[in-house]
Parts: structure tokens; C-alpha cells; sequence
């Protein structure tokens, strides 16, 4: 069973769950919200995320910013959010692996492309989480304007 993604449960307190709560907590002081963020089997599932939310989180963790020939959501494009955020991931957890799974727009279903983050173990997402926990926000930018940017259309 999987936490709420909206409100942390006062009756989970496995460390796993507590971790996973600190980690949407900490993801939406950076104005990221991940609404797959749910505790399954033991792990840290992150799910799926926009390209867009993928890139940001990938610039939190330290990649460079990319230069986008096209929409961002594109295959050629959403594949370099792919590289950047698993190695940016890499280095924020120090040695940990996320795997990732591009899910291009789709006409017939109407909906936007997404990335599909794996589930991680509970020392990555400690890990993960003393990274995000130690940085004021996007290099150059407060943790307000990091917000009001998510926010923007």
C-alpha cells in the first residue's frame, strides 16, 4: 500500500514512509511536485513526471541546463533529459541508479509525453534526499522563484 501523495499518514512510520514524505516535502520546497511519489514493496517509487519536471529535477541535482533545438517533449530531447537526470542522479546519490522509461505524447490516448521514474531503495532516497535538503534551490535563483516558475504557463 502506498502513501498519499497529497498528506503524509501520521500512521506509517516505517523509515521507508518517513523518507518518502520528507522527499515530496523537500521536492516542493524546490517547487517540484512529483504526484506518482508513493512508498510500494519496500521502496521509494517516484513514478512518472513530465519531461518538463524531469529536466528541472535533473538541473536541481546539479546537470547543466540544455540547450532544446526542439519541444522538449520530443524523442531526441526527452532522451537527453533521460541521460541528464540518471547522471545527475548517479552523482546526487552517490552511485545510485535510476532508471527511466519515456513515454512519448500519445494522440490516441490524449496525453502529454512523461518519463517514468523507477522505484529506489530506501538509501538512495535518504541520499537523494540530503542532497535536495542541502540546496537552497536552481543555481542563481531563490527557492521562491524556483516556485513561481513552476507555476508559470
Amino acid at each position: 500500500m502506498g502513501t498519499s501523495t497529497d498528506d503524509a499518514h501520521t500512521h506509517y512510520t516505517t523509515p521507508v514512509h518517513e523518507t518518502a514524505d520528507a522527499l515530496r516535502a523537500a521536492l516542493r520546497e524546490h517547487g517540484l511536485d512529483i504526484p506518482g511519489l508513493s512508498v510500494e514493496r519496500g521502496r521509494v517509487d517516484l513514478g512518472d513526471v513530465t519531461v518538463t519536471t524531469a529536466d528541472r529535477l535533473a538541473r536541481l541535482l546539479g546537470a547543466p541546463a540544455q540547450k532544446v533545438e526542439r519541444n522538449l517533449e520530443e524523442w531526441p530531447e526527452a532522451q537527453q533529459v533521460m541521460r541528464r537526470l540518471g547522471a545527475a542522479f548517479k552523482a546526487a546519490t552517490g552511485g545510485g541508479f535510476l532508471d527511466l522509461y519515456f513515454h512519448h505524447d500519445c494522440v490516441r490516448c490524449d496525453r502529454d509525453a512523461a518519463l517514468t521514474l523507477s522505484p529506489i531503495g530506501l538509501p538512495e532516497a535518504q541520499r537523494l534526499l540530503s542532497s535536495l535538503s542541502g540546496m537552497a534551490s536552481f543555481p542563481g535563483q531563490t527557492r521562491e522563484a524556483t516556485a513561481h516558475q513552476s507555476h508559470a504557463p
